[in-house]
């Protein structure tokens, strides 16, 4: 062996480690103690980590002590904070990657549990009664776990497994036919909550096919925990759960499902949310939103709608050109969502004076939009087209008994008794009726 080998030799690496370390101590001996605990929880970590399995790299916290020797001379009074502050993030690092994989375990326990259950009670032919009650155990003690470890809600790729098997868990609850509404609340905040802040990475998340009764029963759930589900959604506006926009009405209007509609308004969803609004504003948040929000509300829908016609029309024609007319059941869809607004109907020359506000207020800003600008015109004239009895109409306000339907259905909106509180005042079949918005 040569006495290069030599020198670079696994002993004399070794040596030289410890020489830094030795060399630290001698320049801050205060901080002894903080780095020796530091190099003992590296240790302790290292032999959790490998009779648990769990996949760690410590090669940045090494870094960091060898790097010391280097940094002591210029800079020994922030050093004793250096080691502090790497401490307390490696032992986060650590312990969120340890959670995870208690948590990924142990929903694999819950998931071999549940299906046991269905099976023995399938072969059994038991009632659905039985199994809805053993499930409700089981998903009781996945939330216990969950409100202990607190895992981060912020997902790795890794770790999608955890939001995939929340999404399935709920369509299990559905099948089951479980009615904890405070356990179906809690797992659908969980389920909503999950997100990744990176999805550059992520080239497929699954998502779980629900039946067609599965829409009414969570909605029967969250309306009777009194859950804000849109508000709770535009807050957690980067959620992988793709389900949530079954919830929006604009969704639901664009893609002509008037029953959808329907069953939202009744249950007194929200039309257009905050977080739909900020979507469709001229997008600088700094300066004022000047187009009125019904009138944004207007443009946003029809927008909505001749995207959805581009993708399903067999039409030939070009997408930029065309598709600036809505369908039979958009416009069905579209004159549905006024029976809960008190607003007078929106006219063209409303529309016309907002999109050039708009404009020109944005300019004085510097800022010009003239794509926007146009797409506007253009929604604008679809709007005409469509609806030409509102957009040519006069503007004035809505009929009394309509103004009445609106303020009725706000009072039993704000006391949770929608739809349900409709058929309790004791009013004729024909009130009922158009209180509870099937008829006009």
């Amino acid at each position: 062996m040569d006495s290069s080998e030599s020198y670079y030799s696994t002993a004399n690496i070794m040596n030289y480690e410890e020489l830094c370390l030795q060399t630290v101590y001698f320049k801050a001996p205060n901080i002894k103690e903080t780095i020796l605990s530091l190099e003992a929880f590296a240790k302790e970590c290292k032999s959790i980590a490998d009779r648990n399995g769990v996949e760690y790299d410590t090669y940045s916290l090494l870094h960091f002590l060898k790097d010391m020797v280097t940094t002591i001379p210029f800079e020994t009074v922030f050093l004793d904070f250096l080691v502090h502050i790497n401490y307390s993030l490696y032992k986060s690092k650590f312990f969120d990657n340890f959670k995870d994989v208690l948590i990924n375990e142990y929903m694999q326990h819950v998931e071999k549990s549940l299906s046991t259950a269905i099976k023995v009670s399938t072969e059994r032919s038991e009632k659905t009664l039985s199994t809805s009650l053993q499930a409700e155990i089981i998903v009781k003690k996945l939330l216990k776990v969950f409100q202990v470890l607190k895992p981060d809600p912020e997902l790795s790729y890794e770790n999608l497994v955890q939001y995939e098997f929340l999404a399935e868990l709920l369509k299990v609850c559905y099948s089951v036919n479980v009615q904890d509404s405070h356990l179906i609340v809690s797992l659908l905040k969980l389920t909503i909550s999950r997100y990744v802040s990176d999805s550059s990475g992520v080239t497929h998340v699954r998502q779980p096919h629900y039946p067609h009764g599965f829409f009414k029963y969570i909605l029967n759930h969250v309306t009777r925990e009194k859950f804000d589900l849109v508000h709770y959604c535009s807050d957690h506006s980067g959620t992988l759960w793709e389900y949530v926009r079954n919830f929006s009405v604009v969704y639901a209007a664009s893609f002509r499902n008037a029953e959808r509609v329907l069953c939202l308004l009744q249950h007194g969803f929200d039309i257009f949310p905050d977080n739909e609004a900020r979507y469709s504003g001229h997008g600088h948040p700094y300066i004022k939103e000047i187009m009125s929000k019904t009138n944004c509300m207007v443009l946003q829908i029809m927008s909505r709608m001749r995207l959805v016609n581009c993708f399903t029309s067999q039409s030939p024609q070009s997408p930029e050109d065309g598709y600036y007319i809505a369908t039979p059941g958009q416009e069905e869809c579209f004159r549905l969502i006024w029976r809960v607004l008190p607003d007078p109907y929106v006219t063209r020359s409303q529309l016309a004076f907002d999109i050039s506000t708009e404009y020109f207020y944005l300019a004085l800003h510097a800022i010009f939009k003239p794509f926007r600008h146009n797409r506007n015109v253009r929604l604008s004239a679809m709007y005409e087209t469509c609806f030409e009895d509102m957009a040519l109409g006069p503007h004035e306000p809505r009929s009394l008994k309509h103004l009445c339907r609106c303020t009725i259905r706000k009072r039993l909106h704000k006391t949770w008794n929608l739809p349900n509180g409709v058929f309790q005042l004791g009013l004729p079949k024909s009130l009922e009726r158009y209180l509870n918005l099937e008829s006009d």
